[in-house]
């Protein structure tokens, strides 16, 4: 009897620290590792990414984009990388080129910037952090992205929601975890024939 009675904390216990191993392990499966070795980078990523890709018109001329996305009721998540024509880059400040693609992220929800930083990549390929507040669908909305040129290759981690549903240390934490696959054609320039006339 008195073997039982002692046996009942330990018991509770070992259904406590159970419970707490579950659900730690549920909260860290919902991120996972996105690596894609086409694109040359890896990303922790909320849920099953999807993939499209997209051409777009630039100030270069056509380029497709590669995104891949985690689209959920309170925040998308996306990361993406598009090749730019060597002239483009060469003949263009960096700066230039990242403020033209934030500028277009923050018309999408007709926002205002509070943030635009220098950062770099792998210490030497050059970046911006920015952030932004406005609206979509007349809900206050935050959205936050770091920038990033390797060479000729641009690429974009965004993170957009409903404000005050995302904390910022899981913003900063997806952010913060994008980088580049060693060994990538990733930082590589790529040279193209001139076009056929």
């Amino acid at each position: 009897m008195t073997s039982a009675i002692i046996d009942r904390p330990w018991r509770c216990i070992a259904l406590l620290i159970f419970a707490l191993c579950v659900l730690a392990a549920c909260t860290r499966s919902e991120w996972q590792e996105l690596a894609i070795s086409e694109g040359g980078f890896s990303i922790l990523m909320r849920g099953q990414a999807r993939y499209a890709r997209q051409q777009l018109e630039t100030p270069a001329g056509k380029t497709f984009a590669h995104l891949y996305s985690s689209d959920r009721p309170d925040a998308f998540f996306a990361v993406g990388y598009s090749d730019y024509p060597i002239a483009h880059v060469m003949g263009t400040p960096a700066e230039e080129i990242f403020a033209g693609v934030r500028d277009t992220w923050v018309k999408r929800l007709d926002g205002k910037l509070s943030l635009n930083s220098a950062v770099r990549l792998a210490g030497r390929y050059p970046g911006i952090e920015f952030a932004a507040d406005g609206k979509v669908k007349g809900a206050e909305t935050f959205l936050q992205g770091r920038l990033y040129l390797v060479d000729q290759r641009l690429y974009q981690v965004i993170a957009l929601g409903r404000k005050g549903e995302i904390s910022q240390g899981v913003l900063n934490r997806y952010l913060a975890s994008f980088r580049l696959i060693p060994g990538s054609d990733a930082g590589m320039i790529h040279l193209a024939p001139p076009p056929v006339k």
